[in-house]
């Protein structure tokens, strides 16, 4: 207590509420920042998973298209395989045209091939919160 010249100041207690509200002006920053930070790294997360899921779905059409190279057909449709880090890839069509342009006598086929690359799917409480799913379709002309 302060007393100048025998007057008590009544001046008590005034910096607790500016105190008060600086903690709590703080204290919601802190939380903004906080919220801004965690969907930073969703949308990080997302980004690689998105990534990874186009060089798998990649990878499953170099597959084919070497099938195709090899045998000269279209390999079966259905699993490709599962053995990328979770993802199960899948091919999805293969289809195989003949081409003739003019009066040529060559064998040239048009493939067309579409491959499905997906990670996570259905859980318990719906899709999977790293849910990716990529789909390529590549046209490959071929002459025997």
């Amino acid at each position: 207590m302060i007393e100048v010249s025998g007057v008590r100041s009544i001046n008590r207690g005034f910096a607790l509420p500016a105190v008060a509200f600086l903690i709590v002006i703080v204290a919601l920053i802190i939380a903004a920042l906080e919220r801004i930070n965690s969907n930073q790294t969703a949308t990080s997360s997302m980004g690689l998973q998105s990534s990874r899921a186009y060089y798998a779905t990649y990878s499953g059409v170099e597959w084919a298209a070497y099938q195709v190279i090899n045998n000269n057909a279209c390999p079966a449709t259905g699993s490709i395989g599962s053995g990328i880090q979770g993802f199960t890839i899948s091919l999805e069509s293969c289809t195989q045209s003949p081409y003739k342009e003019g009066s040529s006598t060559d064998n040239v086929f048009i493939y067309e091939i579409r491959v499905l690359a997906t990670y996570g799917g259905q859980g318990q409480l719906g899709v999977s919160p790293d849910f990716a799913s990529r789909e390529l379709t590549v046209s490959m002309m071929i002459e025997n």
